[in-house]
């Protein structure tokens, strides 16, 4: 029966022969740089190319033992095929390996945002909360005070406070001095040991 190992040169092979470990491997190491040059595709990343011709000649050397060589199949048809599928394979893994990565990714950044988001919507409310106690601790304050503080939430400096309100700046410091010391409190409450 004749069957190639390369394209160059037929050889006669027994069943028996085929059998024999020994064989196998010397014929599995002729095929490597066969398959070595057939994993030259630009798809197949160069650290992969070792692996892939790894699983190659392991999915061969498992097929020969077995391969039926009564019929009219060339063996490099078959180690040919086998390439192929290996590299279709490889090819599909690594495709859907991108998907997945992008899909991945796409979750991350959906996650990202919502956390964003809630922490947005958190801080608003948080600061709105402020807002409304500040202003309620405000209305708690003498009417003098008051005016002051209004005043210097308009971005009024003491000087100008004092000349609208025709005070001594004195006054408006002490008052601003005042005004500070009670929102302190009413914010920062002391808690019992």
């Amino acid at each position: 029966m004749l069957q190639r190992t390369n394209h160059q040169e037929p050889t006669s092979v027994s069943k028996s022969k085929w059998q024999d470990i020994h064989f196998l491997i010397d014929l599995l190491e002729k095929l490597q740089p066969h398959i070595l040059k057939c994993l030259n595709h630009f798809s197949i990343h160069p650290d992969d190319k070792e692996d892939l011709q790894q699983e190659i000649l392991f999915k061969l050397f498992k097929a020969l033992r077995q391969f039926d060589f009564s019929k009219e199949i060339p063996l490099v048809h078959y180690v040919n095929r086998t390439i192929k599928n290996a590299k279709n394979d490889y090819i599909r893994k690594k495709s859907a390996d991108l998907r997945r990565q992008r899909l991945l990714e796409n979750e991350m950044l959906i996650s990202v945002q919502m956390l964003r988001q809630t922490r947005q919507t958190d801080e608003i409310i948080l600061r709105n909360e402020k807002l409304t106690m500040l202003h309620q601790r405000i209305e708690k304050l003498t009417e003098l005070e008051q005016g002051i503080i209004n005043y210097i939430l308009k971005d009024y400096k003491p000087s100008e406070i004092a000349c609208i309100l025709n005070l001594n700046v004195k006054i408006v410091y002490n008052t601003i001095h005042r005004c500070k010391l009670k929102l302190k409190r009413a914010f920062n409450p002391k808690r019992p040991n």
